[in-house]
């Protein structure tokens, strides 16, 4: 049941990202649409990290380290925080399949 929800939620979060990505490129140039991308720091809170790790380690002076600067959001929640919330939902399932065993075992 945890594979199930798993897989139903990083497809869930794709599609919602997918959405997401395409109004923040298709809407007008307004600069106030790059503070959109801090509603996704909560919702993949810990794979959430990796982008402002990231911002802190790749310095925007050259051209190219801008270009990986402008791409961190996009890779950390649009390819690693499907993955998390498949194995979260993997963890939490593995968690209550084996505390239920536990507890059982106990009562016997």
């Amino acid at each position: 049941m945890s594979k199930i929800i798993g897989y139903t939620l990083a497809i869930l979060h794709v599609f919602i990202f997918t959405i997401f990505v395409l109004y923040i490129n298709l809407a007008h140039d307004d600069g106030q649409l790059r503070l959109l991308w801090t509603l996704w720091l909560p919702i993949d809170f810990p794979i959430s990290l990796f982008v402002i790790i990231g911002f802190d380690i790749f310095s925007g002076d050259s051209y190219y380290m801008s270009l990986i600067r402008i791409y961190i959001p996009y890779v950390v929640h649009g390819i690693f925080a499907p993955i998390w919330w498949f194995y979260l939902c993997r963890f939490v399932g593995y968690l209550t399949r084996n505390l239920g065993r536990a507890s059982t075992r106990k009562s016997d």
